[in-house]
């Protein structure tokens, strides 16, 4: 599923929309999650695309005060290209300048506008730059869930996935079943610290494709895969020696979530 440095990617990609004007919305396949209307998008219309956002794991497109709100799901992708390209896709956005498409091979990924949009949002603050940290802090310490369960949850703070967590924890060297409750004030400070780190590495290397995750980039060619899974120093790598200490990487499942530590390095 893609996480905030992968929505990250896909916002950077789309940013020579803004300025142009949604002329059109066709939609030739609404079943998503929630299944799409054409009324949905009736304000949009004849407006101009005002701002490109993304929070957590969602992307915002801003028509003034109206927005249309996008979450990927596990394979959904918002492509520069025309809809024949794809037999997936669910809706077209036709611009002023450009055709923007919106698909979806399993049909988990969404799109919502206007009020439904607002409260989609997470709760949680943004995980690439911590507003609050003492206020963070104070979350993961009153909390008994383990440290990788809190990381994941939207409502405490937004963008992290599987992926992300691990590679955050082991950056921070914190073992994944930890309880918050358990975790130092140094610790989680370091942990900020370094989930800060891994997700501006990652948006760097423009996400990771472990599936079929891609983009379209101005100037790169028309599909684009992630790099930041050949950086990977836990995630999938069960059974390979860890690139800090040698010992093997261990898989275990945490909260039905399938997780990657080293015991050596994570306490």
């Amino acid at each position: 599923m893609p996480e905030l440095p992968e929505v990250e990617t896909v916002r950077r990609s789309l940013t020579g929309l803004i300025g142009q004007t949604l002329q059109r919305v066709e939609v030739p396949d609404g079943r998503l999650r929630y299944p799409v209307r054409l009324r949905q998008f009736e304000m949009a219309l004849g407006q101009e695309l005002s701002a490109l956002r993304r929070f957590g794991k969602y992307l915002l497109l801003d028509f003034g005060e109206f927005s249309l709100l996008f979450h990927l799901g596990m394979t959904g992708r918002l492509l520069l290209t025309e809809p024949e390209a794809s037999a997936y896709t669910k809706v077209v956005f036709r611009f002023s300048g450009a055709t923007l498409c919106f698909i979806d091979v399993r049909r988990f990924a969404f799109v919502l506008t206007g009020g439904a949009a607002t409260k989609a949002l997470p709760q949680g603050g943004d995980a690439l730059e911590v507003a609050d940290r003492q206020a963070l802090i104070a979350r993961i310490r009153q909390s008994s869930a383990p440290i990788k369960s809190i990381l994941l949850n939207q409502k405490i703070i937004a963008g992290i996935g599987n992926i992300y967590a691990s590679e955050m924890l082991f950056a921070a060297g914190i073992a994944p079943q930890r309880k918050g409750k358990r975790i130092s004030i140094a610790e989680a400070e370091r942990l900020i610290t370094a989930g800060e780190k891994v997700l501006r590495r990652a948006i760097d290397k423009k996400g990771s494709s472990i599936s079929d995750f891609v983009y379209s980039l101005p100037g790169e060619r028309a599909y684009s895969s992630g790099a930041y899974q050949k950086e990977f120093l836990v995630y999938n790598r069960a059974g390979e020696p860890c690139k800090k200490c040698g010992a093997l990487i261990q898989k275990t499942v945490l909260s039905g979530r399938s997780t990657f530590s080293c015991k050596h390095c994570q306490k």
